[in-house]
């Protein structure tokens, strides 16, 4: 996955997170592309721990 498609998906794949609350999609969509590795590091995560690693990053 390029860096531009990573970053149009994103907010999309935080919003499918299960757990995450009100504007916490929002707020971490805003921060993490300025990071790329940790949008990498995201992205490589399986899905049953995205949520605790989000919620550490933001």
């Amino acid at each position: 996955m390029v860096i531009q498609e990573s970053a149009l998906k994103l907010y999309l794949t935080l919003c499918e997170v299960e757990g995450l609350i009100e504007d916490e999609p929002y707020r971490a969509s805003s921060k993490i592309p300025d990071y790329l590795t940790q949008m990498f590091i995201f992205f490589s995560l399986p899905s049953s721990v995205r949520l605790e690693w989000v919620r550490r990053f933001l």
